[in-house]
């Protein structure tokens, strides 16, 4: 992502990095001391509390053409999510032993758990997209796209809201899911005090701002496969570039 802001909705990313709290002094993290799988207890509001509501897009005009472009790609990524699908629920429940009451805790289970499965492969055809089903059943095996879709469909299943960003520099382009953490700082916040303490590797808890006409402001966390040292994590640091976001319901910001 671009440092800065984009039409005034994103917060630059120099702002948006929360800190984790520094390791004991003379005590360093090895890799056998990292277990992905396992969560360290945080506070009530992260683990318990209801998955923030699915956000409200009031910048949708339904007068306005999108480019013929952006419009297949909206449309390949909402058909190739299939959130209802019952491959999907059937994965979610391997990866999280639950049908319902998810919380954070499930969701990082989830980054964890296609992060460890994932085998990156290049597709040629950008305008073609497997659906999510698909790419599990062959092994989580696929490019960027593929894992945006794949993550977005497990964690909407689960009865949170993500968003894909698409995003261009002079090199090569990529595609990411961001996790929606709520319009309220305090519960955002929390959530991000959470990822910091589980993932004590992490350098930095990258996120992202929405603001909306009515100076609301809407929290995203970024669920790419970036991280720190070497390690992955939810709220790596954004790819940088010039990025388009694609909505479930077909709002497409640029």
């Amino acid at each position: 992502m671009d440092t800065g802001s984009l039409n005034g909705e994103l917060v630059s990313d120099d702002v948006n990095k929360l800190l984790p709290e520094e390791t004991v002094p003379g005590e360093e993290l090895n890799a056998e001391d990292v277990n992905l799988t396992d969560s360290i207890e945080t506070a009530d509001i992260v683990t318990s509390s209801a998955i923030p509501e699915v956000p409200t897009y009031s910048e949708e005009n339904s007068g306005f053409v999108y480019p013929r472009e952006y419009r297949i790609l909206s449309l390949n990524f909402k058909r190739a999510i299939g959130t209802g699908e019952e491959r999907i629920r059937e994965e979610v429940f391997n990866i999280t032993g639950k049908t319902s009451g998810y919380n954070m805790e499930d969701a990082c289970d989830v980054y964890n758990y296609v992060n460890r499965q994932w085998d990156y492969r290049y597709d040629k055809n950008a305008e073609f997209f497997f659906g999510a089903s698909q790419t599990i059943d062959s092994g989580y095996t696929g490019d960027c796209d593929d894992y945006s879709i794949v993550m977005s469909a497990l964690l909407e299943n689960m009865g949170f809201n993500t968003r894909v960003v698409t995003a261009y520099n002079e090199s090569y382009g990529h595609a990411y899911p961001e996790l929606y953490i709520g319009d309220d700082m305090e519960t955002a916040y929390a959530i991000l005090d959470y990822i910091a303490e589980r993932y004590p590797y992490a350098e930095n808890v990258w996120y992202s701002e929405r603001e909306l006409e009515d100076r609301q402001t809407q929290y995203w966390l970024n669920f790419d496969w970036s991280g720190s040292n070497g390690y992955r994590h939810p709220g790596g640091e954004y790819f940088r570039g010039a990025y388009i976001i694609y909505y479930p319901n077909g709002l497409i910001e640029f």
